[in-house]
């Protein structure tokens, strides 16, 4: 960990050592969504039922980009979302053979955990209310910075590396701010990899390391995934694993999540896809009788018309919250505009 922070600290200071950049240009981009969520049940006692809802989403991002006097080019962005907050910027610094380097206030992380998913409105429980669902944590809410290889390596390998200097999260985090304290976890680092070995076939992993103080068990994550596409059909196949960071002599905790994910979509046309997707989520405990698995069904359908997305999607939860008996069906319609 010591070796990488130090190669991080040489490669953020090398970039500062050019010339000005040249006047860049401004683009606004984003995307709107309304949506109308029905939440049913088969009437147990012990089934999650939060009826009909109507809602909406929006985000514009307000990005610059241009190029170094020495050939290097750079680009900027921060989100703006809905109630006006400003959040996820970032700054990257493209390098040409030498890769890139990226400077994230809270812009996403390196996990791999929903990249098998081929479904066409997106991950069953990554949707909606989502049914407690835990998967590998990342560095994507910390601050941090990332190293990226150069474009045109052999079988289109990508490989990145991040480190964030404190794990805590500050969205919103200026000029001048220290870090942000986490309870366990000092700092953090990430690694992904992702390649093209054959045309239409995809895999890559990714592992989060961050720097724990619990001694009973260090927390730590993981995922990968393979994805094939033939023709008309995609297929996706995922693995996702977290250690639960704990203290020694703890009674019962859970101790790990493992999820496995598999989907196949279908286009039917250049306007219409429909998918299937299918997640079983386990809870394991220090007592493995304690052991639940959350079962996820999904079905989806997107149609797109005149630059407008309209998508219906249909999850059944059987163990819904990682309670046995529990149950929950989700029904979204949504309605999508990118501008």
């Amino acid at each position: 960990m010591k070796t990488l922070k130090n190669i991080a600290y040489s490669i953020l200071a090398s970039v500062f050592v050019f010339a000005n950049a040249n006047a860049g240009e401004l683009s606004v981009t984003g995307s709107a969504k309304a949506t109308y969520v029905i939440l049913s049940v088969d009437g147990s006692a012990s089934d999650d039922d939060a009826g009909k809802g109507l809602g909406m989403s929006n985000e514009f991002t307000l990005g610059a980009s241009g190029e170094l006097d020495n050939g290097w080019t750079w680009s900027t962005n921060i989100d703006i979302d809905a109630d006006t907050t400003q959040d996820d910027s970032s700054i990257v610094l493209g390098m040409g053979g030498l890769g890139s380097v990226k400077i994230n206030i809270s812009d996403g992380g390196l996990q791999k955990n929903f990249s098998s998913s081929q479904s066409v409105y997106g991950t069953p429980v990554d949707n909606g209310e989502g049914g407690t669902y835990t998967d590998a944590p990342d560095t994507g809410a910390m601050n941090s910075l990332r190293y990226t290889t150069p474009s045109g390596l052999p079988y289109d390998i990508s490989a990145s590396v991040q480190y964030a200097p404190s794990s805590g999260e500050n969205p919103t985090a200026s000029g001048n701010t220290g870090g942000t304290l986490d309870t366990f976890n000092e700092d953090a680092i990430e690694y992904a990899i992702s390649a093209t070995p054959m045309e239409g076939l995809g895999i890559g992993a990714s592992y989060y390391d961050p720097d724990s103080s619990l001694t009973g068990q260090e927390e730590e994550g993981g995922a990968a995934y393979v994805t094939y596409d033939i023709g008309s059909f995609s297929l996706g196949y995922g693995l996702s694993r977290y250690s639960v960071g704990l203290e020694p002599n703890t009674t019962n905790e859970a101790e790990s999540y493992r999820n496995k994910q598999m989907s196949v979509a279908f286009n039917v046309n250049e306007s219409l896809s429909i998918s299937y997707e299918t997640i079983d989520a386990d809870k394991n405990f220090e007592t493995s009788t304690s052991d639940v698995t959350m079962e996820v069904d999904s079905i989806q359908a997107a149609y797109t018309i005149a630059g407008m997305t309209l998508s219906v999607a249909n999850e059944e939860y059987d163990n819904h919250d990682y309670t046995s008996g529990n149950k929950m069906k989700e029904t979204t319609f949504a309605m999508s505009i990118a501008f």
